[in-house]
């Protein structure tokens, strides 16, 4: 297992006690190995995902992601290791797991000379589905009510993929696998597709989402696991991988100063919040060293971005933040926009945003810039070619 890896085993013992009987994740992959030829296209890869994340597979085209995800489904037997979904071993106990998952293969292909509905009543009965109101119910889910009496052929691609998502759901799986399940679509199709995998995710769905395209992932995962040459180089949540990942880089490298007129530790007080009214969002008093909330230090290198859109002239509101604890920098741009450069987390931010309203500035809009997942991928990977 990687030495980033920071998912846990289920059923560790209680404190001071007996084990305590813990429900198996959802998904256990445990040193699988799988090879084509003499090729090691899978080598000793182990992580776990919990019962209702959304977990990212990432990696470049000939990682390894299919294999994996094909083991899952039982559509191959690896060389070595085991999967298990939801406790069952996907070699040993195929029919179990097939009931469980719901598998969208990449490029999957559809019948396309009958209608969305009957598509779906066709795969129905091929699950021994009774009844035809599933039928009626996953239309209505996946919103394809409008479409259910076209030709499949007649659908853009990104309603074929709809339509795919739709016949997975149709035995109500536990788990999705869903190998690429935006690709080549466009940016509205790729935004319909995100939604819905959020709202199955809401109705208690785990869902293993497969891709190599970051930007579909970092707004639903809630946890990734990021293959490379056959190897898990890293697995966890989000938040924690960027920890252990500051954490390392504290410890290799030395912090950046800080410019002098950055350093300032709380923000300039203004004639309001001295009367009462608006209030401060830095801190009462200079943490000794800007953390995370899990504890590990943070570079002084290392800054996010906020993007900030305010009624008027952006430049009148840098003086109100400048100088701020955990401010490293704020940058003005047209029409109202502005940056603001930072160290912090969630509540950092909202902070700044209840600072500046009750300081009567005009705030339009508050984008976090979401780069963290690129970030923890060009640090993990190495780039090299299989």
């Amino acid at each position: 297992m990687s030495a980033l890896d920071v998912t846990a085993d289920s059923g560790a013992p209680a404190s001071g006690g007996a084990p305590v009987s813990a429900p198996p994740p959802a998904i256990s992959v445990r040193h699988l190995w799988h090879r084509y030829g003499s090729l090691d296209v899978l080598r000793d890869v182990s992580f776990d995902v919990a019962h209702g994340e959304i977990f990212g597979f990432i990696g470049p085209n000939g990682a390894g992601k299919t294999t994996t995800i094909r083991a899952m489904a039982t559509l191959l037997e690896p060389t070595a290791g085991s999967v298990h979904i939801d406790g069952y071993d996907a070699a040993l106990d195929p029919d179990e797991v097939r009931k469980i998952i719901g598998y969208m293969p990449d490029h999957a292909g559809v019948y396309e000379r009958i209608t969305v509905r009957e598509f779906l009543e066709f795969f129905a009965d091929a699950y021994r589905i009774p009844e035809l109101g599933v039928v009626d119910a996953v239309i209505e889910l996946t919103e394809l009510a409008k479409l259910s009496d076209r030709l499949v052929a007649t659908l853009s691609k990104g309603m074929k993929q709809r339509l795919q998502i739709a016949r997975t759901l149709l035995h109500d799986p536990k788990v999705l696998v869903l190998d690429e399940p935006a690709s080549d679509l466009d940016p509205r199709a790729r935004i319909e597709v995100r939604d819905l995998l959020l709202e199955l995710r809401e109705l208690g769905k785990t869902i293993f989402l497969s891709s190599h395209i970051l930007t579909e992932l970092s707004d639903v995962c809630t946890s990734v696991g990021i293959l490379e040459r056959g190897q898990l180089v890293v697995a966890g949540p989000i938040g924690e991988i960027a920890e252990r990942l500051a954490a390392e880089r504290g410890r290799r490298e030395p912090a950046a100063p800080v410019p002098p007129d950055l350093a300032a530790p709380l923000m300039p007080p203004l004639p309001a919040a001295a009367e009462g009214g608006a209030p401060n969002f830095a801190p009462e008093a200079p943490p000794a060293a800007v953390v995370t909330p899990g504890g590990a230090p943070i570079p002084q290198a290392t800054r996010k971005r906020l993007k900030l859109r305010v009624l008027g002239d952006s430049q009148a509101i840098v003086p109100m933040l400048e100088g701020g604890s955990g401010v490293l920098g704020v940058e003005p741009g047209p029409g109202g926009s502005l940056s603001l450069y930072y160290v912090g987390g969630d509540q950092y931010v909202a902070e700044v945003v209840r600072y500046l309203v009750t300081s009567g500035v005009g705030l339009v809009s508050v984008e976090p810039e979401r780069n963290e997942l690129e970030r923890i991928f060009l640090e993990v990977t190495r780039g090299d070619l299989t």
